[in-house]
């Protein structure tokens, strides 16, 4: 498989409105997930020795190809395992109840095990969920929270125009078709309703990081503050608001950071040996709510109808 230097974009859908800005070798990308988590990704790669980096010039938006990469099941069985993988408390999740009043109806998109919806139950709202993870969706109904196993352009079809806010927390990202999925969540949503999004922020620091779950075949886009804007110019929608998360993962960044201005080992020994490390370190911690963090929340208003 050979890579073009460009194709169309996914959000646009513009014929060479995406240009190829990097190349990712597929052996190394396979070995990051064997020794992070001990996960064989070598089936995805078959015949793929490279994966290319493309970037929509309308609207900035980057995207990962071949689309075959994205995941399966097995994958987010694997890392199911991990604390982090499930949290009961995101900052993102209160960030965006802000916004939710008492009688409202509320659809998550991708709810996982529905510790936002059950937050939203209790500020008075009626929540309902979308969970294709038939393990996460059954934890998520013992709390009495109303959880389909469908895709979500079924669920439109049934209720279109039926929600008064929809969100979607850490599931944009792993979207091949970013275009389809956001019709589907406007069609379910009511006008004057908002659309919730919170996407890694690839403006902060992870843009930085080797981190291989920040690539396919767990995700397949990168968002940023332009490409989450340039969405009210392709759908009939409007932002509201954005709002960035502060610092939460004080050795991740350090350790980024540090291997991003100190590449030598001997740059290293000489900051570790003059206290650098321990004096970065406290600098984090006591500016760490003035430091963008992993996450990204951006709010729209749906400003028309979309119903079919």
């Amino acid at each position: 498989m050979s890579l073009l230097p460009s194709m169309p974009s996914p959000l646009t859908r513009r014929e060479s409105a995406a240009t190829l800005v990097n190349r990712l070798p597929s052996d190394a990308i396979v070995a990051k997930y064997h020794q992070e988590f001990g996960y064989d990704a070598a089936r995805y790669f078959s015949g793929i020795p490279e994966v290319g980096v493309y970037e929509c010039q309308d609207t900035g938006f980057r995207f990962f190809f071949p689309f075959s990469l994205a995941a399966d099941e097995s994958l987010y069985r694997t890392l199911e395992r991990f604390p982090w993988n499930y949290k009961e408390d995101k900052w993102e999740h209160d960030a965006a109840l802000l916004h939710v009043k008492p009688g409202q109806r509320v659809l998550d998109v991708g709810c996982g095990r529905g510790s936002f919806l059950r937050k939203a139950r209790d500020r008075g709202a009626a929540p309902t969920g979308i969970e294709l993870n038939r393990s996460a969706a059954e934890v998520a109904r013992s709390k009495e929270i109303e959880v389909s196993e469908e895709m979500l352009d079924a669920h439109a079809k049934e209720r279109p125009e039926h929600y008064d806010i929809v969100t979607s927390f850490q599931v944009l990202e792993h979207v091949c078709d970013p275009r389809a999925f956001i019709e589907d969540c406007l069609r379910v949503l009511k006008p004057g309703g908002l659309l919730i999004y919170g996407v890694p922020n690839d403006d902060g620091f992870l843009k930085f990081a080797n981190a291989p779950l920040n690539g396919p075949p767990h995700h397949m886009g990168l968002w940023t503050r332009r490409s989450l804007n340039a969405l009210s110019s392709l759908f009939p929608i409007q932002v509201r608001s954005f709002d960035i998360e502060p610092l939460d993962e004080v050795e991740w960044y350090q350790a980024v950071m540090e291997d991003r201005y100190l590449p030598k080992k001997w740059q290293k020994r000489i900051y570790h040996r003059l206290g650098g490390s321990q004096l970065f370190r406290r600098f984090l911690i006591e500016n760490a709510g003035t430091i963008a963090g992993h996450t990204i929340l951006v709010v729209f208003e749906k400003t028309g109808s979309t119903a079919r």
